[in-house]
């Protein structure tokens, strides 16, 4: 296609479209983000739990699994209020303290 058939569809479509389809996709990235970040916090809460019912000793796993778990809420809260940049970054940083916090090293 040449750069005129590509303008003449993207003409063709209107602005009312287009301005529903942005607004669309960025409620589904907030949605998707939000869930992403509140699955971090659930899953860290659960393996916190489940290490505390087998009767680990507490240490520096227990932190980054709370730490994770702030993150995980934090980036929920973000994802929310339409920062979902933000909220992936904070979110993945939660996880991978869970990663940490699951690690040989801590247990």
């Amino acid at each position: 296609m040449s750069a005129d058939d590509l303008r003449a569809q993207f003409d063709a479509q209107g602005r009312s479209g287009l301005v529903e389809e942005r607004r669309r996709d960025a409620r589904q990235a907030r949605g998707m983000y939000a869930v992403f970040a509140g699955l971090v916090a659930v899953v860290c809460l659960a393996l916190m739990v489940v290490r505390l019912g087998q009767g680990d000793a507490l240490g520096v796993w227990v932190a980054t699994y709370g730490v994770g778990v702030a993150l995980g809420g934090w980036g929920f809260v973000l994802a929310r209020a339409g920062h979902t940049r933000w909220a992936m970054m904070v979110a993945c940083i939660g996880a991978a303290l869970a990663g940490l916090g699951d690690s040989p090293a801590f247990r």
